[in-house]
């Protein structure tokens, strides 16, 4: 199983990391993609990717849509030398937002064309977010998605229209554990139709806890803290969905996952 989108670095999980890592390694899990969101983390990211994992860590770094506001004048630079020094890690998270009207959607706009300015002059792939901004997002990356080695479009809930859009260009899928709600009628929907060559899953950890997962903790609202080992329900619930193994769909998005991201 490849876990196509998680955060191990956030500090909510710093007191369990060791045990999170090994929980996954045993779950089944042989890759995850591990992306940054603010040049604060690029170093914990980068630290993770350098140290030794019973599974293949991909890293990606970038500016996540929320925290676009106050970057440092530097920004770009050390986002394009930090990806020199890393010839494997992909863009991201980088995207668009519609779940917060506290960040303008301009000055996201802007900072999203510089990254992705960035990522096809070095030839990298781009992790993207874009809760309720879907349509924004598939207008603004249509120019680009030709350009860019491989484009993975995280934790997707738009409409059927704007996943055949998203799939026109090319771009693969990823599907998290809200597959998992029986109420998730238009992310449910998604995972019946996308084809086989363009379907990624994913956890990102430690947010979007599925339904029957297992917690690695609490938070501080109360809340499950997600895991990658929690990838084996987003699994079996796709494949459920598909009429399809397990054993099938983790063949079908790992393969899919590394030929992306590697």
């Amino acid at each position: 199983m490849f876990d196509a989108h998680t955060h191990l670095q956030s500090p909510l999980l710093s007191g369990v990391l060791a045990r999170v890592i090994d929980d996954a390694a045993r779950a089944g899990v042989t890759g995850v993609c591990c992306c940054a969101t603010v040049p604060d983390d690029w170093p914990a990211v980068a630290e993770l990717a350098r140290v030794r994992l019973p599974f293949v860590l991909v890293p990606a770094f970038g500016v996540h849509p929320w925290h676009v506001q106050g970057l440092p004048s530097d920004w770009p630079g050390r986002l394009a030398a930090l990806l020199d020094a890393h010839p494997v890690a992909a863009v991201g998270e980088i995207g668009l937002d519609g779940l917060r009207d506290d960040v303008p959607a301009d000055l996201q706009d802007e900072v999203f064309l510089r990254q992705l300015d960035i990522a096809e002059r070095l030839r990298r792939p781009v992790i993207l977010h874009g809760a309720r901004a879907w349509g924004r997002l598939a207008e603004r990356i249509t120019p680009f998605a030709r350009r860019l080695p491989g484009v993975v479009v995280h934790g997707f809930s738009g409409s059927a229209e704007i996943l055949k859009q998203l799939l026109n260009v090319g771009a693969y899928v990823s599907f998290a554990g809200s597959v998992c709600n029986p109420m998730a009628a238009k992310v449910r929907a998604a995972v019946r139709d996308i084809p086989d060559s363009q379907m990624l899953i994913e956890t990102d950890t430690p947010d979007l806890f599925p339904e029957g997962g297992v917690s690695a903790a609490t938070g501080a609202n109360g809340k499950p803290l997600n895991q990658p080992a929690n990838l084996r329900r987003v699994l079996e619930e796709v494949a459920r969905l598909r009429n399809a193994t397990p054993e099938a769909i983790s063949d079908l998005t790992g393969a899919n996952a590394r030929r992306v991201l590697l």
